[in-house]
């Protein structure tokens, strides 16, 4: 089992470009959740192994809610396109379903905050301006709270939310008590400003209990008390069409179903009252199970969604993969437009989703408890793929995240740029945690501390390299690091702080300090020496064997998993 696991995870790195970082981050010899460290800024961040990039993955930033047994600290992440760290957050504790949204002609990021019982959540929803300011908190009507899985902003200025209620019900049709309870799913559409509940949906209105596909049971008992609810719907998105249809995704019914304005369902995909013909090469359209994130794309005849076609405890698909489904309302048949396969086919078995970008109809999946997200061609290739957690754990899901979604953004902190200084090597470390169009730093400096901005002197420039740039500090005084846009403009500087250049003692070739770094130098360089000519001589002898095993590996891992 084993060495299937480890095969398994070596697979993607065999058929990609290899590195030995690569193999042992997959492997997961650098942990369950690698991370980076930064000299200015005092939060390290999950490390991304980029496994596949292609310069036609749309612009933009990554937007997670990490969480696990593996991630310490929840709270909000973004990345940008190549996998660097942009803002990270730890002072709303657990949140769920990061994004970008827009409301009144302005951008926010929008996500829940709350507490999280493995079932539902309980708690409110944040928006926050560009310069990271919560300016909205917005709570579900009639006392209840809000859920974890959708918080999604209307053109008409509402939000729609997801609400599980645990309530009493007769469930003698699955085989447990009269007396039982429930988690009933419920959306409400409410007013932003106001919070005037202005709509709500409840399942048990419309669905019967029996037409669940998850056991009585099976993570609990048999509904005996409010503790113990049964989980019959789970419902996990909410979409609203610009004609007043709301589309909603039932995890454990297997269905996407439209909702009138009114409240009455006007058609079904998939499930036990699916009323669609399928005529999908093997009935995939209607054939959608645990799925989750299920969208209009901009007609009403064309949905999206992530089929998980897996659960915890229940496997229905031996991969999961994103759908474009294609509906008929003529002849009310199914299709299957495109399909997006998980890279070396892991199954997710909770979370995820699937995002249709706008500006190049490119398709991003994020895969829940995979710790991976992955762009797609509209046809289907693999165009970036990346790993924010080793592959060796994806079944596990030590670190997750609900869902994975890519937006444009601008980010423009309050808070000034970190800054931390090396005295011995002279160099400067500066970072902007949230900011998201610097282009780079120059260095400038004064004779004195209290220096006014007309005394500071620029005296280099220096491109931004990730989330942290290191600068050489030329000469002595007081320096300050400034933050420029791709266009020149001044974003935000460093507090100042003091350099100074000591040449006599560091560079003089006669000095004690030269010599003991000249042979600290020249014990580092026959270390490296000895150690890359052991890896050649090792690899040499070895090459073979290598060879050998992987593609004995290959071809065997090929086989397993192609089928």
């Amino acid at each position: 089992m084993a060495v299937l696991l480890a095969v398994w995870a070596l697979l993607p790195i065999l058929t990609t470009a290899f590195s030995w970082h690569g193999l042992w981050y997959e492997l997961g010899f650098l942990g369950a959740n690698p991370t980076l460290k930064y000299e200015s800024f005092d939060q390290d961040s999950p490390e991304v192994n980029v496994m596949r990039w292609d310069p036609r993955c749309e612009e933009g930033y990554v937007f997670l809610s990490p969480r696990g047994h593996s991630y310490a600290e929840p709270g909000p992440l973004v990345y940008d396109s190549q996998g660097d760290l942009v803002w990270i957050e730890r002072d709303f504790g657990e949140i769920m379903d990061l994004k970008v949204q827009s409301y009144r002609g302005e951008d926010y990021l929008t996500f829940w905050a709350g507490d999280d019982d493995g079932t539902r959540g309980t708690g409110q929803y944040y928006m926050l301006n560009s310069s990271y300011d919560v300016v909205y908190i917005v709570s579900a009507a009639n006392g209840l709270m809000g859920d974890v899985h959708e918080f999604k902003l209307t053109d008409e200025g509402t939000a729609l939310m997801t609400i599980y209620d645990i309530c009493q019900a007769d469930l003698t049709s699955v085989d447990g008590p009269e007396d039982g309870w429930i988690y009933d799913g419920l959306f409400q559409e409410i007013d932003i400003e106001t919070g005037e509940l202005l709509f709500e949906w409840r399942a048990s209105d419309y669905y019967d209990i029996d037409e669940s596909y998850f056991p009585l049971g099976l993570n609990k008992g048999s509904s005996p008390s409010a503790a113990d609810a049964y989980d019959y719907f789970h419902i996990n998105s909410v979409d609203k069409h610009t004609n007043g249809n709301y589309l909603v995704s039932s995890r454990y019914m297997h269905t996407v179903t439209c909702i009138s304005p009114s409240g009455e369902i006007l058609w079904v995909l998939g499930g036990k009252r699916n009323t669609f013909k399928d005529i999908s090469r093997d009935k995939l359209a209607t054939g959608i199970s645990w799925q989750h994130d299920a969208r209009w794309h901009y007609s009403d005849s064309v949905v999206t969604l992530l089929d998980n076609g897996a659960h915890e405890h229940l496997n229905t698909r031996d991969h999961s993969r994103g759908f474009m489904i294609e509906l008929n309302f003529d002849d009310w048949t199914a299709d299957v437009l495109h399909v997006y396969d998980s890279p070396g086919s892991f199954s997710s078995h909770s979370q995820g989703n699937l995002q249709v970008l706008p500006r190049t109809g490119n398709v991003f999946i994020g895969w829940g408890k995979p710790s991976a997200y992955t762009e797609f061609s509209e046809d289907g290739e693999v165009l970036c793929d990346f790993h924010w957690g080793p592959r060796v754990f994806f079944w596990l899901g030590w670190i997750k995240s609900y869902r994975a979604q890519k937006f444009h953004w601008v980010g423009r902190p309050r808070v000034p740029p970190d800054v931390a200084v090396d005295d011995e090597a002279h160099t400067a470390y500066v970072s902007w945690n949230g900011a998201t169009d610097v282009a780079g730093w120059v260095l400038q400096r004064a004779s004195n501390a209290s220096a006014a901005d007309e005394d500071f002197r620029s005296i280099l420039y220096q491109p931004k390299e990730g989330f942290e740039t290191q600068v050489d500090l030329q000469g002595e005084g007081y320096f300050r690091l400034v933050a420029v846009d791709f266009e020149g403009n001044r974003m935000g500087e460093t507090r100042a702080f003091e350099g100074i250049w000591q040449w006599d003692t560091v560079h003089d070739s006669g000095s004690s300090s030269f010599f003991v770094f000249s042979e600290r130098a020249f014990q580092w360089m026959l270390v490296g020496t000895f150690t890359a000519g052991a890896v050649v001589v090792a690899v040499w002898r070895g090459r073979k064997r290598i060879e050998a095993m992987c593609v004995y590996c290959r071809r065997r891992c090929l086989r397993r998993f192609d089928t």
